[in-house]
């Protein structure tokens, strides 16, 4: 009998109306400027999370709609003094600290973005964005050992991550050091062979070696998969360039 009663009363619970939860006008304000921030609309979003935030000082998603929408606007100083106050409020969110990280880079100071950088790492080791953006900071700080040794943990680790052989290879290339620069694009087109950018960094890479044949051969694979980029001028008008230059009795490759 009192099986019977137990049952009847889940049943009751699961007929009676649902209710809506109730929200605070902080809340809908912030839900009406995000729809505002991804309709691009930023100085209209950016009026609505103040408004939010006058309601209600601890409303974290307000602060981080705002520090997104100033971040837009490329007021990278507001965005991180924004963000500042949201990380006072809660320090256990890896994209508070992502964000302040990604914002002293482009404010134009990798040596401020590094602190808030590793935090984010050190709250959530799987953001591999941050991981990314850490290895960016270091080489603009002249860490170059630093940049590629968090490149090749992320590819050791996570080899999938195609954003990782990239960025490598394009510092090694700005190293100078262009063959380790064009394995590593190699080693990238394995893994994805239509990752057309890799293309041309091989190419670019033999073309710094004095390696012309085969960097118009990559110069052209290249054009074959991304011939309407806007990469694709100069990879046309080096392609010019080194025929004039260097295949000009042959004549034997023709432009895509």
């Amino acid at each position: 009998m009192q099986l019977e009663v137990s049952v009847n009363k889940n049943l009751a619970k699961a007929i009676s109306p649902v209710t809506k939860p109730v929200h605070s006008r902080a809340y809908n304000l912030c839900v009406k400027a995000d729809a505002l921030r991804f309709a691009k609309l930023y100085q209209d979003a950016v009026q609505t999370y103040l408004q939010a935030i006058m309601l209600d000082r601890c409303e974290t998603k307000a602060y981080f709609g705002l520090a997104c929408a100033y971040k837009y606007l490329k007021e990278y100083r507001k965005a991180i003094k924004t963000l500042e106050k949201l990380t006072n409020i809660d320090d256990s969110n890896d994209n508070y600290f992502f964000e302040l990280g990604v914002c002293h880079l482009l404010d134009g100071h990798p040596e401020n973005a590094i602190q808030y950088l590793i935090k984010a790492i050190l709250i959530n080791r799987e953001n591999l964005e941050a991981q990314i953006q850490l290895a960016i900071a270091h080489e603009l700080v002249d860490e170059t050992d630093l940049s590629l040794m968090i490149y090749n943990k992320l590819i050791e680790t996570n080899p999938e991550f195609l954003k990782a052989y990239y960025n490598k290879a394009a510092m090694l290339m700005g190293m100078g050091q262009y063959m380790e620069a064009s394995r590593t694009f190699f080693q990238l087109i394995k893994r994805n062979p239509d990752y057309y950018k890799a293309y041309l960094g091989i190419a670019m890479s033999f073309d710094k070696m004095a390696k012309y044949k085969d960097a118009v051969r990559y110069y052209k694979k290249f054009l074959e998969i991304k011939r309407f980029s806007e990469d694709a001028v100069f990879a046309r008008e080096r392609l010019n360039e080194l025929r004039d230059e260097h295949f000009s009795k042959e004549n034997r490759f023709k432009l895509v």
